[in-house]
């Protein structure tokens, strides 16, 4: 099988290093927050795909064309409403939810049961290409390597809700890729060594 270049900003959010980041800092709330705002840069870039140059003026944030509307829910509603799978949306929302939860309440700690319900979210939302792409499992199994040791989402809230991130971000990046394809827009460079 040959692979080939992407010409899409598809490694703004599922570089393995945006990840990485996120672990072993012991702080809940700072890991969620950067998960989201992956999943931030994957709704820009989406958006971006969808919205034809000619109109982008009337979603541009007043900073260039780089960003996309202000707000998240803003992000969000648009991209459903431009063609966003709904099971990827629900995802979406619940860690966005669980992020303003630690941006309104200085004491706030995520819950066993927020970590499983965004776990059940992730994996409601499937991705049928074919072969396997590696996160077709139970979330709760999927693994993250830090420092030397491997551990599996269900460990702790941070490899928890990095894993499930990375694997719904995945996910999403195949979904954009075969959306891209079916429009004609997929633009691919030369194959890669």
């Amino acid at each position: 099988m040959t692979y080939v270049k992407l010409n899409h900003d598809f490694a703004k959010f599922i570089d393995p290093k945006l990840y990485h980041e996120a672990l072993g800092k012991n702080d809940d709330g700072a890991c969620i927050l950067r998960m989201q705002l992956i999943c931030e840069r994957f709704l820009n870039v989406y958006l971006k795909e969808r919205i034809s140059p000619e109109n982008i003026e009337f979603f541009a944030t007043g900073k260039g064309n780089s960003e996309i509307l202000r707000h998240f829910n803003e992000r969000l509603t648009t991209a459903i409403a431009s063609g966003l799978p709904a099971d990827l949306g629900r995802a979406l929302k619940h860690l966005n939810k669980i992020r303003n939860q630690f941006a309104h309440n200085l004491e706030h700690k995520v819950e066993q049961s927020e970590m499983l319900k965004y776990f059940d979210l992730v994996e409601a939302f499937k991705v049928d290409v074919g072969p396997k792409h590696g996160f077709e499992g139970s979330t709760k199994d999927l693994e993250v390597h830090v420092d030397g040791k491997v551990l599996k989402a269900k460990d702790n809230i941070q490899a928890g809700f990095t894993a499930a991130t990375y694997g719904l971000m995945t996910k999403a990046g195949i979904w954009l890729a075969n959306d891209l394809n079916s429009r004609g827009q997929l633009s691919t460079g030369d194959p890669l060594q």
